[in-house]
C-alpha cells in the first residue's frame, strides 16, 4: 500500500525552517564561540583605511547639501563592506530579519500561522489561527484588512500584518476560482517544537523528524527516543530542515554515536584545522536510514553526514543543498545584526561540501498526484525505501 501525504499536512510543520530560508537558504550559526578581536580600537584608529573613511563620513555628514541620516550612511558603508567579500552568507541583517532569524532558531513564531511568497500562502503553521480556520496552502492572498496586496512584495506584506494594531487580521483570499473570507484571526505568539516522533504504522520503526536546530533540540531528541524506548530501527527525517545551531547538530550527533567518533572538522584563517568528537557515552545499535533532499542545509548536512561517516547511516532521498560555511553573528547597538562567515567544515571523511551537497546512498524521487478536492498529494516513496531498507537490513 502506498504511504501518503497531504503537502499540506506534511509542509506546514515546518512554518520557522520557512523564515530562516527566507533570510538566507540554510543556516549554521556557531553560538558559543571565543573569538580573537584582533587589534584595539587605539591600534585600529591609527589605521591609515580607517583615517580615511572617518575623513570621507565627517565631510559628508558636515558639508553634504541636504541632510544626511547618519544610520543609514552607516548601514550603507557596513553593507559595502559585506558585499565586497562575495560570500552570500555574510550581511547586514536589519532588525526585523535579526530578530525572526532569532525568534525561529529559539523555537517562537508570531503571527496568524503563515508563510507567504508572491502573495501565495506558502505554510499554515499546525494548531496556528489561520489552521483553525481553514486556510490552506496554495490559498491566493488578495487583501488584508482590506488593503489590496496585488503586486506587493512578501515584506510589504508582512509589514501590513505587523503594522495592524488589535492583533486581528481580516484576510479574502481566492481558491479555485472561489473568494472566500476569513475574518478575526488572531496573532499569537507560540513556543514551536522543531520536533516529532512516532512509530512507524504498524511496525517497531521509530521515525523522528526535525525541522531546525533551534534551542534544545538534543534535549528534545532525548526525550523522543527515551518515548519510542523500543525499536528496530530509526528512521531521521531531515528533509527541509535548513540548518541552525551548530551546537545542536554537534549535541544531537554525539546521541547516536560512538565516543571518540569524529562529528566534523572546522578549517579557520590561517588554516587552523580543528576536529571535533564525541565526548558522551550515549551510543545507538540500531539501523539508521537519513531522509535528506535538496532543502536539507548546514547544520543538517553535518548531522547526516557524521551519521554516515562515522556510523554507517544509510542515506536516502536526493542531493543535498551544500552550505559547508559556519557563520559567527555581531550584533550592533541597534538591533540588526552582522552575519559573516568564519570557517568551512568537513565531513568526518575529510570533504567540504559546500556548493555540492551530498549525494544519498539511494536517490530517490517522491511521486504527486491530485485529489477530488484539488490537493497536491505527495506519494512518499523515500520513506517508504527507508522501512524496506530497515526491514531487510
Amino acid at each position: 500500500m502506498k504511504k501518503e501525504y497531504s503537502l499540506c499536512g506534511v509542509i506546514i510543520i515546518i512554518v520557522t525552517t520557512a523564515v530562516i530560508s527566507a533570510l538566507s537558504t540554510g543556516i549554521l550559526i556557531m553560538r558559543n564561540y571565543s573569538t580573537d578581536d584582533g587589534q584595539s580600537y587605539s591600534e585600529i584608529i591609527k589605521d591609515e583605511n580607517i583615517q580615511e573613511f572617518i575623513d570621507v563620513y565627517s565631510k559628508l555628514t558636515t558639508n553634504y547639501y541636504e541632510n544626511i541620516n547618519k544610520k543609514e550612511i552607516i548601514d550603507s558603508a557596513i553593507s559595502g563592506m559585506t558585499s565586497y567579500l562575495g560570500d552570500q552568507y555574510t550581511g547586514l541583517l536589519d532588525e526585523d530579519k535579526s530578530s525572526s532569524l532569532y525568534d525561529s532558531l529559539n523555537a517562537k513564531y508570531e503571527g496568524i500561522g503563515i508563510t507567504i511568497k508572491d502573495s501565495y500562502i506558502e505554510n499554515v503553521l499546525y494548531n496556528s489561527s489561520a489552521a483553525k480556520a481553514g486556510l490552506k496552502m496554495n490559498d491566493k492572498i488578495i487583501s488584508i484588512n482590506n488593503i489590496n496586496i496585488e503586486n506587493k512584495t512578501s515584506d510589504e506584506i508582512k509589514n501590513i500584518i505587523n503594522e495592524n494594531k488589535s492583533n486581528k487580521i481580516d484576510l479574502r483570499v481566492m481558491r479555485n476560482n472561489e473568494i472566500l473570507d476569513f475574518n478575526n484571526l488572531k496573532i499569537t505568539s507560540i513556543d514551536y517544537p522543531n520536533l516529532r516522533y512516532s512509530f512507524v504504522e504498524n511496525k517497531d520503526i521509530g521515525y523522528i523528524k526535525i525541522d531546525l536546530f533551534s534551542t534544545n533540540i538534543n534535549k528534545q531528541l532525548e526525550n523522543a527516543l527515551f518515548q519510542l524506548n523500543k525499536y528496530s530501527g530509526l528512521i531521521i527525517d531531515l528533509r527541509n530542515n535548513s540548518g541552525g545551531y551548530l551546537e545542536e547538530a554537534y549535541q544531537t550527533a554525539e546521541i547516536f554515536l560512538p565516543k571518540g567518533s569524529v562529528i566534523y572538522s572546522l578549517l579557520q584563517k590561517d588554516n587552523r584545522k580543528q576536529e571535533f568528537k564525541d565526548k558522551t557515552n550515549d551510543k545507538q545499535d540500531v539501523p539508521i536510514v537519513v531522509l535528506v533532499n535538496g532543502n536539507t542545509a548546514s547544520a543538517a548536512e553535518i548531522l547526516a553526514a557524521a551519521l554516515k561517516d562515522s556510523y554507517g547511516a544509510v542515506l536516502v532521498g536526493s542531493q543535498t543543498y551544500g552550505k559547508g560555511k559556519v557563520q559567527h553573528t555581531y550584533s550592533l547597538s541597534s538591533g540588526e545584526i552582522v552575519k559573516y562567515t568564519a570557517s568551512l567544515w568537513y565531513r568526518p571523511n575529510g570533504t567540504n561540501i559546500d556548493g555540492t551537497g551530498i549525494i544519498p546512498d539511494y536517490q530517490v524521487e517522491n511521486d504527486f498526484e491530485t485529489n477530488e478536492a484539488n490537493e497536491t498529494i505527495i506519494i512518499d516513496n523515500q520513506y517508504k525505501k527507508a522501512i524496506d531498507i530497515i526491514i531487510n537490513n
